[in-house]
């Protein structure tokens, strides 16, 4: 498995319900790509990324995965707005396991110049980055691979969504590859910690109103 790990619990997406109706579902192509596809009536957003076919279609594939215990998994209708704000484990489960195993399947037949196709090759280079940076262990050649991965995502990015803006998160990630020769692998310094701390907070019951306390 080269830079992803060399040992079988290195494969987080296990298929576990082998009917040969949901194998067929599952690893034939589409005969054709799912577009996104925009709610509104009459109205083209070249926005829109996945939309409510995709969507569908992630959730189809999660209903037929089962992820190891140590994974968080991703809540069954992510993306609808029944389910309400995503722990970041949960999106990470989500966009790095999913749409991943979602996207290589609807778009990854598509012609190889086709926007579909393109629009899946930027995204596995955004996943790929990530899963570089996150990595317990951190040599330069995984850095200049986080690099590497990273800066093709951001150009092919502007090339294919031009309406979108980049934000300071986006311009972070350009010196990201410099944080991890300085300080090594993220999981010493990341702030996840803060976040649960922020979500426990985020719990507590308040009138939304800044007053004084009285001891």
């Amino acid at each position: 498995m080269g830079e992803f790990g060399n040992k079988p619990c290195d494969l987080v997406v296990i298929v576990v319900q082998r009917q040969e109706h949901q194998i067929s579902a599952l690893e034939a192509p589409l005969a054709e790509p799912v577009a996104p596809q925009n709610r509104g009536r009459g109205r083209k957003n070249d926005s829109v990324v996945l939309g409510a076919g995709v969507l569908a279609e992630v959730q189809r594939d999660m209903a037929r995965t089962q992820l190891p215990y140590w994974t968080s998994p991703a809540p069954q209708e992510a993306g609808s707005t029944r389910v309400g704000k995503l722990s970041a484990d949960q999106w990470r489960s989500f966009c790095s396991i999913h749409l991943v195993v979602t996207l290589v399947r609807i778009w990854g037949p598509s012609d190889p110049e086709s926007r579909f196709h393109k629009m899946l090759q930027n995204y596995m280079d955004l996943v790929t980055a990530v899963k570089i940076a996150s990595m317990r262990t951190m040599t330069p050649a995984r850095i200049s691979s986080y690099n590497l991965h990273m800066d093709r995502y951001l150009k092919n990015l502007l090339e294919l969504y031009p309406q979108v803006n980049l934000s300071p998160y986006h311009h972070l990630s350009c010196h990201f590859g410099e944080l991890l020769q300085r300080f090594g692998p993220t999981h010493a310094w990341r702030c996840w910690i803060f976040e649960r701390i922020n979500y426990k907070l985020q719990q507590i019951p308040t009138n939304k109103k800044f007053g004084t306390y009285n001891c």
